[in-house]
């Protein structure tokens, strides 16, 4: 039996199969986001909130919308 395959006469082992499973799963999430977040604020993006795109001197800038 691999670690993927749950022994399903246990109930204990098919919650723990379920508890491992999700946080891998929220792991991938979590540094998707983080990832993500880091993107944005490289380009200057701190606080969420439509933004549109304007030509200036140096290329384009993102402000945020009214």
């Amino acid at each position: 039996m691999d670690a993927f395959t749950p022994n399903n006469n246990d109930s204990d082992s098919l919650e723990d199969f379920a508890v491992v499973r999700a946080q891998a799963m929220f792991d991938r999430v979590l540094a998707t986001w983080a990832s993500d977040l880091l993107h944005l604020r490289r380009q200057g993006l701190t606080t969420p909130g439509w933004r549109e795109c304007v030509e200036g001197d140096d290329g384009p800038i993102w402000r945020r919308a009214a």
